[in-house]
């Protein structure tokens, strides 16, 4: 039902089906005789940890990324000398699928470790994620039968990664990381950026003269070109100081229509993400992918008492009040939030550890009808922007998520897996379209906008991450409002 043959009946789709195709013949042309056919994951590799290095010697490739925080003084072969730390795992999905066999190749985080310390000083580990990936790329048109499945239908790939599009040494130099396995090998690119003011003291001195202290943040950034044909997206994922995950996708290129007068060339790029929580220590048995709650959490009116509540639920709990499978709404009024916090771990204040998903947006997708490559689809996947399963070894189609969670099965003791949908609308514009009469879509693009989510820990620390209280500030000496 989501076949590329089911998009031939639009003209647009042939269009893009033919440069495609045209694609794909010259790909035969130039490929090797003894390639073997068909859908193959590539296996991963990881390098051997505590080896020393010559002077100007590269160590091994690894798939394995570390990097302490702050990064000036950190160490890769030790990131408990650093404040916070991430350790992170990355892949390429199907990257031999290329440009024969659908689905299309992302970027995939593995794993991701963050490490913190208590504060009695000794480091703290958490796997924050074991499963990250950009899951489908949905593109649905206003003129009513074109839409795309960017990810499931088409056999797109990760570019090559280019050193000119690294961005400027602002913390460190980036780079462009290498991997034992040549399809994922220099398609990667890494930066380390300042993340602005991570937090200003709001204290003053023995003269009630503001005495403020700051600390700059510092964020870590991996990143990809997936290419769609006639566009680029940008798939980014960030990893903070303070343990904060954000997860990004850019569209970007060539738009498919010149600019339409009837305005049918309105379009969607819908980011839909699938995740694997875990929350267990990476150094110990302590907690894991079976020992989580998920909560929806709201911001709600009490009508009797005219006063705003904060609301942890069960996610689509059922009559006995547990968790279970199932889909929800973003409610802009609401703050909507999906929490997955430990039912074993708890911080030096006995609060169980958790991740907060926040939604980075501008709308919201309620009405979407079937068409194009979801004809044949229940469209509740993309009118919904939360879903969660059990994570079973099958479930891996974003399309077929409802059909995963039609049991609505209770998920305590289980693995789970969260899937979430981040729309982006395109509008056309004259800024899209060439100079000729801004209709032209070939001489012109389509400006990169970004749409996402951010992970954000919540009780993970046991105080404000990256800070040390004055005497003053303890409660020795004068302050504004004593």
């Amino acid at each position: 039902m989501r076949s590329l043959i089911s998009r031939l009946n639009a003209p647009s789709a042939r269009a893009r089906c033919v440069g495609l195709l045209a694609l794909l013949g010259l790909a035969v042309l130039t490929m090797q005789a003894a390639r073997e056919p068909g859908i193959r994951a590539a296996p991963s590799f990881r390098q051997d940890e505590g080896a020393t290095f010559a002077p100007g010697e590269l160590p091994p490739a690894t798939n394995v990324v570390r990097q302490g925080f702050p990064v000036a003084t950190a160490d890769p072969n030790d990131l408990t000398k650093s404040e916070t730390a991430w350790e992170i795992e990355w892949e390429l999905t199907h990257p031999q699928n290329k440009p024969f066999f659908p689905p299309g190749s992302v970027l995939r985080i593995k794993s991701a470790k963050f490490m913190w310390k208590n504060k009695l000083g000794k480091p703290q580990w958490i796997v924050a994620a074991r499963m990250l990936e950009l899951a489908e790329i949905y593109v649905p048109y206003d003129d009513g039968w074109t839409a795309y499945l960017d990810i499931h239908d088409m056999p797109f790939y990760i570019t090559p990664a280019r050193k000119e599009f690294l961005g400027p040494n602002c913390v460190a130099p980036g780079e462009i990381l290498r991997s034992p396995n040549p399809y994922w090998s220099n398609t990667v690119h890494k930066e380390i950026h300042d993340d602005g003011i991570r937090w200003m003291s709001a204290e003053t001195n023995e003269r009630y003269q503001i005495a403020d202290r700051a600390r700059r943040g510092e964020k870590m950034i991996l990143w990809s070109t997936y290419f769609g044909a006639n566009y680029r997206y940008l798939i980014e994922y960030g990893f903070g100081d303070d343990g904060v995950l954000t997860c990004r996708i850019g569209p970007t290129g060539r738009n498919i229509f010149g600019r339409q007068v009837d305005q049918k060339d309105t379009h969607m790029h819908i980011g839909c993400w699938r995740m694997e929580f875990d929350l267990g220590d990476p150094t110990s048995s302590a907690g894991g992918p079976k020992d989580n709650e998920v909560l929806l959490v709201r911001r709600i009116l009490d009508e009797t008492t005219d006063k705003f509540a904060q609301v942890a639920k069960p996610f689509a709990k059922n009559g006995q009040g547990q968790s279970c499978e199932g889909s929800a709404r973003w409610n802009a009024e609401e703050f909507t939030t999906l929490r997955v916090q430990s039912n074993v771990r708890k911080n030096a204040h006995g609060r169980p550890l958790a991740y907060d998903m926040i939604p980075h947006r501008l709308g919201a997708l309620r009405q979407l009808q079937p068409e194009g490559g979801s004809m044949a689809a229940n469209m509740d996947w993309i009118n919904y922007d939360y879903w969660v399963t059990r994570a079973e070894s099958g479930f891996t189609n974003y399309v077929e998520v409802p059909k995963y969670a039609s049991q609505h099965r209770p998920l305590a003791g289980n693995p789970i897996t969260v899937w979430h949908c981040t729309p982006v609308l395109h509008f056309a514009r004259g800024e899209d379209f060439g100079p000729e009469d801004g209709k032209n879509n070939y001489t012109g693009l389509a400006l990169t906008f970004w749409t996402g989510f951010y992970l954000k820990p919540r009780d993970l620390f046991d105080s404000t991450p990256l800070y040390r209280a004055t005497q003053r500030q303890r409660g020795f000496g004068p302050q504004f409002g004593d």
